[in-house]
């Protein structure tokens, strides 16, 4: 599911994360509506669902649907605002997804290490830490999450966000919710950073990994 605020090129990222799913083998449906929300019998089924919708509205009649799916066995996963930017004001979907966006100070000026923190897992197999120059995102996060990249917060570049600690932010989690996978990863505000190599197989197998 793709939509909401245009900043994000919501159909022409999708469009991408589409044919990289469909080169391993995914057969998938792609819809600019929410409305598929609507009937939980055919959130079941998916092996997995993606959201890729900045800001916007869900209803809790919705939230409730898309919760049963993944709790019953569907993966969810998104990157970027497309999955910790959508729907704000549903505090429950904040819990489900892992975690909130809350600010990107920098930019898409600032240059930062993105570190593989478990090397071991599925979904960071072949990654080695990389360097980056994309929006850098402060997230608020459930301390249910299993943290598999983080970064540094480019604090130098604003100094009014002192601490005397380095104060690490999240890049890619993952987390459980019932019997079903939710992945994220904030990397992808446009096409560019999404085709990045190491983006593309962090999202990929973050994807593949969801819908198991």
């Amino acid at each position: 599911m793709y939509g909401g605020w245009e900043g994000h090129q919501p159909a022409t990222v999708s469009a991408y994360l589409a044919a990289q799913l469909k080169e391993v083998g995914f057969d998938v449906t792609r819809t600019p509506s929410l409305d598929v929300l609507d009937d939980v019998d055919t959130l079941f089924d998916f092996n997995l669902i993606i959201i890729h919708w900045t800001r916007g509205e869900l209803s809790p009649e919705r939230f409730d649907n898309i919760s049963a799916a993944v709790a019953h066995g569907v993966g969810l996963a998104g990157i970027h605002g497309g999955l910790t930017s959508a729907f704000q004001n549903n505090k429950k979907w904040l819990w489900l997804t892992g975690g909130c966006f809350v600010a990107h100070p920098g930019g898409l000026n600032t240059t930062y290490t993105v570190k593989i923190l478990d090397h071991q897992h599925p979904i960071t197999q072949h990654l080695d830490d990389f360097e980056i120059q994309t929006e850098q995102y402060f997230v608020l996060m459930d301390p249910a999450i299993h943290v598999l990249a983080d970064t540094v917060f480019a604090a130098g570049e604003h100094p009014e966000a002192t601490n005397p600690e380095p104060i690490h932010l999240p890049v890619a989690w993952i987390k459980r919710w019932g019997r079903g996978r939710v992945f994220f990863q904030s990397l992808g505000h446009d096409l560019t950073t999404c085709q990045r190599p190491e983006v593309t197989r962090l999202t990929l197998q973050g994807f593949q990994w969801a819908a198991q």
